[in-house]
């Protein structure tokens, strides 16, 4: 069985790093969330690197991951695995989701029932991934078969919350700058919802647009394989380098829900805030009342999904 994270031995990582031992951490805390460990602080800063400096920020990620990862628990293993390709995400490390087929990993479906399952082919994401450079640095935790058995993952902002679920491992290992990017997926809420807990971009493409071959099915016609990132620009380049149309320029009005559906104080108020901040921005918002339709479709996903 490869080794993993948690066994706490030294890690080596096979590219580029293939004889370089990892630097022990001397300390145990959490580094805050938004320290980086590098210059190589998001996708963005990565994506204009060159090669050497992208070699160093792989082994500042490592290092990283050795020194934090016994308290935030993002990773079910760590195992660097060499690209296939080349491309513009040379040599830039990415975490994939326990529910994401992946060859020569450990593929658990974040289940006991499947402790010690070993991936035998890459799932058609990570393929593409690999192929246009990218290094699979392991797999991150998942609720249970992506669905309500929570992982042991921690929020990197405040390790006594939640990261939110089930893409868990990757929002956390984003949001505490162990890789500038990850995969996940999301049924309902998956990707979105960890991604606002951890504090980092998250993004689900429109259904079907991203194939999921190789990735565990909960209800077929609503998964979609989704990406976090630091911020909405790194997301952005991330699409980008996938070969993917980023669209044109439109002027449109951004809607929000009014009535606010019920939200904690603390909540509405940042809601609030953010809408005051887009229309001093410039941005148009347009007041929809969508109540009734979000009973209806809630309503309705979950029907489909259970």
């Amino acid at each position: 069985m490869p080794k993993r994270v948690y066994d706490r031995e030294p890690m080596t990582a096979p590219y580029p790093f293939h004889r370089r031992k990892l630097l022990l951490a001397s300390f145990g805390a959490v580094l805050p969330a938004n320290s980086a460990p590098s210059r190589l602080a998001t996708l963005s800063d990565w994506l204009r690197a060159d090669r050497k400096s992208r070699e160093a920020g792989l082994q500042s990620c490592l290092e990283r991951i050795q020194a934090t990862d016994s308290s935030i628990h993002a990773w079910v293993q760590v195992l660097p695995q060499e690209p296939t390709g080349t491309g513009t995400l040379s040599g830039i490390p990415f975490g994939a989701k326990d529910i994401i087929e992946t060859r020569g990993l450990a593929t658990e479906y974040g289940s006991p029932v499947y402790r010690g399952r070993v991936g035998a082919t890459d799932a058609a994401i990570v393929q593409e991934l690999r192929g246009r450079g990218a290094i699979l640095l392991g797999k991150t935790q998942t609720a249970a078969f992506a669905m309500t058995d929570p992982p042991t993952t921690r929020n990197p902002r405040n390790l006594e919350h939640t990261p939110g679920g089930s893409s868990s491992g990757s929002a956390a290992a984003v949001a505490a700058s162990m890789v500038p990017f990850a995969l996940g997926t999301q049924t309902s809420g998956s990707v979105i919802r960890p991604a606002s807990y951890c504090g980092v971009t998250g993004f689900k493409p429109s259904y079907g647009l991203l194939p999921l071959d190789g990735v565990l099915a909960y209800a077929k016609s609503l998964d979609t394989l989704g990406f976090f990132t630091h911020t909405p620009g790194d997301m952005l380049q991330l699409w980008k380098a996938l070969g993917r149309s980023t669209g044109r320029e439109e002027d449109f009005a951004v809607g929000v829900p009014e009535p606010l559906p019920e939200a904690e104080p603390a909540m509405t108020a940042a809601f609030q805030d953010t809408r005051s901040l887009l229309s001093k921005a410039g941005v148009r918002c347009q007041p929809a009342d969508i109540s009734a339709m979000l009973v209806k479709l809630s309503d309705a996903q979950h029907i489909i999904a259970v």
